[in-house]
């Protein structure tokens, strides 16, 4: 099994409503998706999240347990694994 899509929790990006007031919506990862940020265009040209990861342990000298994000512009996004809650699948 593999992690096909992240969403975070108490987390969020702030985006103004119809009605002028700000507020705050879970951020969504999911494989095949466009990455997820305030601020692209919407050309059709934005990346596209490849594969999530889960990792735990020595990775650092902390030892977090993270997930990571990887990108189809070769970016690779690093997120706590306590604020994100993953679905797996096939």
């Amino acid at each position: 099994m593999k992690i096909v899509s992240l969403q975070s929790v108490g987390l969020g990006d702030i985006e103004p409503g119809i009605d002028g007031r700000i507020f705050t919506k879970p951020v969504y990862y999911e494989v095949g998706e466009m990455v997820a940020k305030f601020g692209y265009r919407l050309t059709g040209n934005e990346p596209k999240v490849t594969e999530i990861n889960y990792q735990q342990g020595d990775f650092d000298a902390y030892g977090f347990e993270i997930y990571t994000v990887h990108t189809s512009d070769g970016h690779t996004r690093v997120l706590p694994a306590d604020k994100y809650i993953a679905e797996w699948g096939e």
